[in-house]
């Protein structure tokens, strides 16, 4: 572990293929220049759905009792550093996201899978959904703004200089300091320009609406638990990676009543009972014969 940079992570690679569009305009898969993610609940690809907004995120329907995992896919030919963050804690440390934090590190073009809070090198607690008030976030004194928030930022690695060593009867070296080449140029292409997933007012108006228009089951909000135990390996590398991110990504878990109060759902057609009673629906019917 070095000191002066942050202790990392590193995945064995997992095979899995994921579809790329779910069923009415929702996606399973939220795309990422760098890195693209996926979720499944409950052993399935869950649906993703852009936000009406156009804040670019995603959201999902959480249900209650279902485990959940993440799926990472590595799109580029370098490797890359992936804070997973959970109800604004660090899925590695448990800790409130506060910049990079621990991360998971991927290899070019490498797949894995983010199962649960990482207790140790070999184990980790399976994300579960659950009440909001049962979450690991929660019972931990943590709770914040960010609970049904899942984030990932994803980190380029910095560029390290190269040494060059030159024969020593060549007289024609580059000016500068002798027997070393230039470090080469950092990268000339900026991070892409992301939108910050922050709490705005319309976010925080929208989930006040599914408040008060939700029943009392739905006024209950989801969290992520401390689930049961499971093996998952992983082992220590070294990664120092830049500054800032260069990409980031936002899904939103919410019960299905509030995804329709927030319009992501189209709300069910209204059932009027008493028509129904009136033109004798919903009885039993006479006979064939």
């Amino acid at each position: 572990m070095r000191k002066q940079g942050t202790a990392m992570i590193l995945l064995a690679s997992v095979a899995w293929a994921a579809t790329a569009f779910g069923h009415s305009g929702s996606r399973h898969e939220a795309p990422g220049r760098l890195v693209g993610v996926s979720v499944d609940v409950g052993g399935r690809s869950a649906d993703l759905y852009p936000a009406p907004d156009g804040s670019g995120r995603y959201y999902l329907e959480a249900c209650e009792g279902s485990s959940y995992v993440l799926r990472l896919a590595n799109r580029s030919a370098e490797r890359l550093g992936v804070v997973v963050t959970v109800d604004g804690l660090n899925a590695i440390s448990g800790a409130r996201h506060r910049g990079q934090g621990r991360m998971y590190v991927l290899d070019p073009w490498q797949r894995t899978t983010v199962r649960g809070w990482r207790t140790s090198l070999e184990d980790v607690r399976r994300f579960t959904f659950v009440d909001e008030k049962s979450s690991y976030a929660a019972r931990s004194g943590k709770a914040n703004s960010r609970m049904g928030w899942i984030e990932l930022e994803v980190f380029r690695e910095k560029r390290r200089p190269v040494r060059r060593q030159w024969p020593e009867d060549r007289v024609d070296r580059p000016s500068g300091r002798s027997g070393e080449a230039e470090a080469p140029s950092s990268r000339a292409e900026s991070p892409p320009r992301a939108s910050e997933p922050t709490a705005d007012a319309a976010e925080a108006e929208a989930r006040d609406q599914a408040k008060s228009q939700a029943g009392a089951r739905a006024r209950s909000y989801p969290g992520t638990g401390w689930g049961s135990r499971a093996h998952d390996p992983v082992v220590l590398v070294n990664f120092e990676p830049e500054p800032s991110p260069a990409q980031r990504t936002t899904l939103r878990y919410e019960y299905r009543g509030a995804l329709v109060a927030l319009g992501v759902l189209p709300s069910p057609p209204h059932r009027d009972r008493l028509a129904e009673r009136d033109r004798g629906e919903g009885f039993a019917p006479p006979p064939l014969w």
